[in-house]
C-alpha cells in the first residue's frame, strides 16, 4: 500500500490494529472526525491514528515536525520485534514517513478548522484538538481534554505547593528523632529525611517519594500526629485517597499500623488526635470526588471545591493519570494541606500522563526523597540489583549469578529464606537473587520454562489444592491463617500476557497440572477448584471488591467461595451494619479475619487465575518469593527500567529471574518517557 486513499484508510487502521498499536475504540472516533470535518483527507486521518496510538502509550501530545518520525519508528520497530516481523522494518518506515510527511502540512487550524484550535491566551477548548507551541516555537498537537488537564495541573500545583521556603535546623531534626524514639513501642529511630518531612509538613505541602519500605506512610502518619497537635488543625477534615480501591485500603492499613506503633502513654495523652487518625476513612479518588455517571463528571470540582479546612493524603501518585490528577487538584482549595506520596521509579499510570514524574523533576523544592528501605537489606543481592538498575552505569556483571538451569535443578529447589531465624541470630536479612540464563533455541527454551513453572508450582501452589479440600466449617481460624500465608507466599511475575512466558499460558499450564493431580475427571479446566488463586480484574463496588484484589478458592458444601483477607472494608458508608446485613443476604460471610464471597455472584469475566500476574498488576504487593519472566529482545516495548524495578521490589525474600545479563542491561538502559510538556 503506497498511499492513503478513501478506499484503503480502513486497511491502514487494520494494519495498526493487527500489530496491537491502536485500540479498537479509535475507529469510532475517526468516524466522528469525518462527520465534523467532511473534507478531511485520509492522510490527516492516518495522522490522527498515529496520535491515538501514542496516546495509548501514555503520551498526551505529538510533535508536528520531523522528530515525530523517530518517535514513531522506534515504537513500530518494537512492535515488529514482538511479532517477529523485523524484516518489514524498512518497508514500513518508508510507508509511514510518506503518509506522515503528506499529512503534516494539513494539521493546522486553517486546513481543519472544525477540528483544531491554534492555542491562544484563553483557549475555549470547543474543538477536539489544540496546537500549542513551546518556548522554542515547536508545535505540538494535543487532544483538548489533555491540554486542559495539563494547564490545570500547572496552575493548581503552583497554588497548592507554593514556594516551599521552610528551613529545618539540625537541632529540630534531632528533636523529632528523639521524640518518636521515646514515644513508639519499638523505639523507632527516624532517618534525617523522615524527620525533615515531619518538620516541613507542619508548615507546607509536600511531595514525599521513596521506594518500597522507605516509610512514606509511617512518616505521613507521624507528620499528621504533629500537625494535629496544633489546635488550629484538629478540626480539619482528613482524607486518605488513592487511585484504586486496593491502594486505598493499603494506605488505611499502613496508617493504622503506624498508629499502633505509638506508645500507650502518647495515645492517652492525645486521645482526640488518635481517634481522628484511627477513624480516617480511605477513598478512591473517584469516590472522593463523588463521580456521577449520569453527567460524566464529579460533584467536587473547580466550581465546588472541598472545604478549605481539609487535609489530603494522596498515595500511589505514580498510578494517577493526567485527567484524574487534574480533576483532583482543581477540587482542592489552595488553603488546604496536601501530601502527595509515590515511588518515582515505579511504572507510570496505565492511562495517559506521568504526572508524578513531572512533579519530581520540575517541582524539586517541594520534594522530600526517602532513601533508606526497611524492606530491603541494601547490601543483599536484591538490594544491590535494585540500586544498580536505577544507576546510569552498566550493571556490574558480578551482581548476577548466571545459573544453568539444567545443573541447578538437580541439587536445588525454590525456597523462601528464613529471615526471622537470621534476625534472631543477629544476622542481616537474606534477599538472594538467582538468574537463569535462557537457551537460544525456542524448543529448548519452551521445555525449560515448562520445567521451571512445574517445579515452582510443586514448591508453592500444588499443596494449596490439597490443603483447601475440606469444607469451610471444618477449618479453625488458625488453619485459615496458615492457608492464607501459603497463598501469598509466592507469585510468578510476567511482563507479557501472551506467549510461552506470559501470564495466560503459565496460568493455564499450572491449573491443568493441579487439576490433573486432584484426580477429578469431571473437573474441566474452566471450572473453579479449591485452592485456586484468583484475582479481580474489574471493580465490584457492590461487594467492596476492587481490581487487583486476590484470594483463594474455598468450598462449602456444593458452593465455591473466594476467600480474601480484608483488614478494612473500604466502603465508607455511614451505617456499616446495614451493609453487613445486605452481604449476609447475598451469602457473603466472615470467618476470623477473612471474608468469603460466593463465586456465582462475581462475573466470570471479572476474574482470572493468578498464579502468574503481570508486573503491572503486582504494583503495591509484596511476596516472600517471586519468579520473574522478562522479554529477551532489546527494544521490546515491555523491557524497560521501570518494569524490572517494579518486579524486583515486590519481594520480601527470594528473587528468581529468567533472563540473561544482556536482557537486564537493555532494560536498565530503557527508561519510559512520556510527552506531556507540563511546565512548573
Amino acid at each position: 500500500m503506497d498511499s492513503i486513499t478513501k478506499e484503503n484508510i480502513s486497511d491502514f487502521l487494520n494494519k495498526m490494529q493487527e500489530m496491537h498499536s491502536i485500540s479498537n475504540i479509535w475507529e469510532k472516533v475517526l468516524n466522528v472526525l469525518r462527520s465534523l470535518q467532511p473534507d478531511i483527507s485520509d492522510e490527516a486521518l492516518a495522522f490522527f491514528c498515529v496520535y491515538f496510538s501514542r496516546l495509548d502509550d501514555g503520551n498526551i501530545c505529538l510533535p508536528l515536525d520531523e522528530s515525530l518520525f523517530k518517535k514513531w519508528n522506534e515504537k513500530w520497530e518494537g512492535l515488529l520485534l514482538v511479532e517477529n516481523r523485523l524484516e518489514e522494518k524498512e518497508a514500513d518506515k518508508l510507508y509511514f514517513e510518506k503518509i506522515l510527511k503528506a499529512a503534516l502540512p494539513q494539521i493546522n487550524e486553517k486546513t481543519l478548522p472544525n477540528l483544531i484550535e491554534e492555542i491562544s491566551a484563553s483557549p475555549d477548548y470547543s474543538k477536539p484538538f489544540v496546537i500549542d507551541r513551546t518556548e522554542k516555537n515547536e508545535r505540538w498537537l494535543f487532544a483538548s481534554k489533555y491540554h486542559q488537564a495539563k494547564i490545570n495541573i500547572e496552575k493548581c500545583i503552583k497554588e497548592i505547593m507554593g514556594d516551599n521556603s521552610v528551613q529545618t535546623s539540625e537541632e529540630d531534626l534531632k528533636r523529632i528523632i528523639e521524640y518518636f524514639k521515646d514515644n513508639t513501642v519499638s523505639h523507632i529511630e527516624l532517618m534525617p529525611e523522615q524527620s525533615e518531612a515531619i518538620l516541613r509538613g507542619q508548615a507546607e505541602n509536600l511531595i514525599i517519594t521513596g521506594g518500597p519500605g522507605t516509610g512514606k506512610t509511617t512518616v505521613v502518619c507521624y507528620l499528621l500526629w504533629e500537625l494535629l497537635k496544633k489546635s488550629s488543625f484538629i478540626d480539619y477534615q482528613l482524607y486518605l485517597a488513592a487511585p484504586s480501591g486496593k491502594a486505598a485500603e493499603r494506605i488505611h492499613e499502613s496508617v493504622a499500623k503506624a498508629l499502633s506503633g505509638l506508645s500507650v502513654q502518647e495515645k492517652e495523652k492525645y486521645p482526640e488526635i488518635y481517634d481522628k487518625l484511627d477513624r480516617a476513612k480511605p477513598y478512591t479518588i473517584h469516590r472522593l470526588l463523588s463521580y456521577n455517571p449520569s453527567i460524566n463528571g464529579f460533584r467536587y470540582n473547580s466550581e465546588n471545591q472541598f472545604d478549605a479546612k481539609s487535609i489530603f493524603i494522596i498515595d500511589e501518585a505514580s498510578m494517577i493519570d493526567i485527567s484524574l490528577f487534574s480533576s483532583l487538584l482543581e477540587a482542592i482549595p489552595k488553603e488546604a494541606r496536601v501530601f502527595i506520596l509515590g515511588d518515582k521509579d515505579q511504572l507510570p499510570s496505565v492511562q495517559a500522563g506521568a504526572v508524578l514524574g513531572e512533579l519530581l523533576t520540575k517541582k524539586t523544592e517541594s520534594v522530600i526523597a526517602l532513601t533508606k528501605s526497611n524492606r530491603f537489606n541494601e547490601n543483599s543481592e536484591a538490594g544491590r540489583l535494585k540500586n544498580a538498575m536505577q544507576d546510569n552505569e552498566a550493571l556490574p556483571s558480578e551482581l548476577l549469578s548466571k545459573t544453568n538451569w539444567d545443573e541447578w535443578k538437580v541439587t536445588s529447589i525454590f525456597h523462601i529464606p528464613d529471615n526471622k531465624k537470621n534476625e534472631n541470630e543477629g544476622k542481616a536479612k537474606e534477599f538472594p537473587v538467582t538468574t537463569f540464563v535462557p537457551p537460544k533455541k525456542y524448543d529448548e527454551k519452551s521445555k525449560q520454562i515448562d520445567e521451571i513453572i512445574t517445579l515452582w508450582s510443586s514448591c508453592f501452589f500444588n499443596t494449596l489444592a490439597e490443603d483447601a479440600k475440606k469444607d469451610l466449617v471444618n477449618y479453625t481460624d488458625s488453619e485459615l491463617e496458615d492457608l492464607w500465608k501459603k497463598a501469598i507466599a509466592a507469585r510468578i511475575l510476567c511482563a507479557e500476557r501472551k506467549g510461552i512466558q506470559g501470564v495466560e499460558e503459565i496460568n493455564k499450564k499450572i491449573s491443568q497440572q493441579i487439576i490433573k493431580s486432584l484426580g477429578d475427571k469431571n473437573l474441566s479446566s474452566d471450572e473453579y477448584f479449591p485452592g485456586q488463586l484468583l484475582m479481580l480484574t474489574k471493580n465490584q463496588k457492590t461487594f467492596c471488591l476492587y481490581n487487583g484484589d486476590s484470594g483463594i478458592v474455598m468450598k462449602n458444601e456444593n458452593l465455591m467461595y473466594l476467600m480474601l483477607k480484608k483488614e478494612t472494608q473500604g466502603n465508607n458508608t455511614e451505617n456499616e451494619s446495614d451493609l453487613d446485613k445486605e452481604m449476609k443476604l447475598q451469602g457473603i460471610f466472615k470467618k476470623g479475619s477473612f471474608i468469603f464471597y460466593p463465586l456465582h455472584l462475581l462475573p466470570k469475566e471479572s476474574i482470572e487465575t493468578a498464579y502468574a500476574i503481570t508486573i503491572h498488576k503486582s504494583q503495591g504487593s509484596e511476596y516472600p518469593a517471586i519468579l520473574v519472566f522478562l522479554p529477551e529482545q532489546k527494544g521490546h516495548p515491555l523491557l524497560n527500567r521501570q518494569i524490572v524495578y517494579t518486579a524486583i521490589t515486590r519481594t520480601s525474600g527470594s528473587t528468581y529471574i529468567y533472563a540473561d545479563y544482556d536482557t537486564l542491561e537493555a532494560a536498565r538502559q530503557t527508561v519510559i518517557q512520556r510527552d506531556t510538556l507540563i511546565e512548573l
